[in-house]
């Protein structure tokens, strides 16, 4: 028993040797994990005691010396391409010729592999977003150099692990030498613009309309948003010239969209909380008193003496100093107008000074409820200055309320109005 004890904390030295060598080979097994591309297998090898990430080019493309010439001009050509985006690699060759290639130190991954791994990583804040941009902004910068990529399949778009950046690394113009296509992407025909194939055009608008398959790709099961839906409906027409025809413009015509987008999902919002805020004023408004009428008191004699046109300043030769005088009824009325004109004018002057800080694109930008807040805070503002300057104006409450709520509403309107065409015309710059 006791040497089973000293066993069982200290096992056989062979037995330690033989848990190491499972444990390196299943950490190596993991390492050399390959990723089927469309030019051979990619995955990590270890080369003087480092991992390096190798491509075996597929035996019927090393065959192709149309395809070892292309690809030696495109090694010396990517030693040029100085963007961030941009993977870089040299040959692997031995007596029989090129074999494979080195790819540039680090960790990557197919966008295929990564969302087969991990799905729920486009659900990570700006994932998709970030994707796009990256691709259009290293396209952009590939044209520039007369390059086109062809073949965005999610096989042939890379994610550098830790921040998922897009790389791209062989680009299609560069074999356009080679006369079958076909043997090039033949796997992932849905993803090369169909001219690729039947008339050799390799040009910006091929990359445009394999990018709007990549985004559908992207979104996959969870659908394409509405906003995207016509970028991508026209990036992928059959007819280029109906595509977008630069990286520029289809990067424009996504963020115009997703503006919009916003914009309205903000003017919806603020109209709701208008709404409320509205609500909240008409609340602050004092309610009216109710006035408690007096029965009248049964006549006397004196009354009927009244009735029947008995005057005591004549009956009874009283001298009277007093001259009462009797208002005329439509001077009252014109006094009534000039007032109401005086309350208008003065109240509407105020509204526009407050509700203008209110309608501006910082404001209806900030969340709910800081729009909310502010709003309130502007209307108990609006109804002291109703009630002031109807004072002022000799106006009642009740009839200068129903006047500011009629001008809150026509100078709100109007600030919306403008705010709204503002931003259109903003967008079609």
């Amino acid at each position: 028993m006791f040497f089973g004890i000293i066993e069982y904390f200290c096992p056989p030295k062979n037995t330690m040797t033989m848990n190491y060598e499972e444990l390196l080979e299943s950490r190596n097994g993991a390492a050399l994990a390959k990723e089927t591309v469309p030019f051979g297998e990619m995955y990590k090898k270890m080369i003087d005691g480092k991992y390096v990430n190798v491509i075996d080019l597929r035996d019927d493309l090393t065959d192709s010396l149309l395809f070892n010439e292309a690809l030696t001009m495109e090694c010396e050509q990517n030693k040029t391409i100085k963007h961030k985006n941009q993977l870089h690699f040299s040959l692997s060759k031995d007596s029989n010729g090129i074999y494979g290639v080195n790819v540039e130190q680090g960790t990557y991954h197919t966008y295929e592999r990564l969302l087969r791994d991990n799905p729920a990583v486009v659900a990570g804040k700006n994932f998709i977003d970030n994707a796009i941009n990256g691709l259009l902004a290293l396209t952009a910068y590939l044209h520039q150099q007369g390059i086109y990529h062809i073949c965005y399949a999610p096989n042939n778009v890379f994610a550098r692990k830790n921040d998922n950046a897009v790389m791209l690394l062989f680009h299609g113009s560069l074999y356009s030498n080679m006369n079958d296509q076909q043997m090039l992407y033949g796997e992932n025909p849905e993803y090369v613009a169909p001219e690729v194939f039947e008339e050799g055009i390799f040009d910006s608008r091929a990359d445009i309309y394999s990018i709007g398959k990549f985004i559908e790709f992207l979104y996959g099961e969870t659908g394409v948003p509405y906003e995207l839906r016509g970028v991508i409906k026209k990036a992928t027409d059959e007819n280029p010239d109906k595509r977008y025809q630069t990286p520029e413009e289809m990067s424009n015509a996504i963020s115009l969209r997703q503006n919009v987008r916003k914009s309205v999902i903000g003017l919806v919002a603020a109209l709701l909380i208008s709404a409320a805020v509205f609500g909240i004023y008409f609340s602050m408004f004092p309610e009216p008193e109710d006035i408690e009428f007096v029965k009248p008191a049964p006549k006397t004699a004196a009354d009927d003496i009244m009735d029947d046109g008995f005057d005591p300043n004549t009956e009874l030769g009283l001298v009277i100093d007093t001259v009462v005088e009797k208002t005329d009824s439509k001077k009252m009325k014109e006094y009534e107008a000039k007032a109401e004109q005086i309350f208008r004018k003065n109240f509407t002057r105020e509204a526009e000074r407050v509700l203008s800080q209110i309608y501006t694109n910082e404001n209806m930008n900030s969340t709910e409820k800081n729009f909310a807040a502010s709003n309130q805070s502007t209307m108990g503002t609006l109804v002291k200055a109703q009630v002031r300057l109807g004072q002022d104006a000799g106006l009642n409450d009740s009839r200068s309320q129903v006047i500011a709520s009629q001008i809150i509403d026509q100078v709100t309107s109007r600030l919306k109005a403008e705010m709204k065409e503002r931003d259109k015309k903003k967008d079609e710059e």
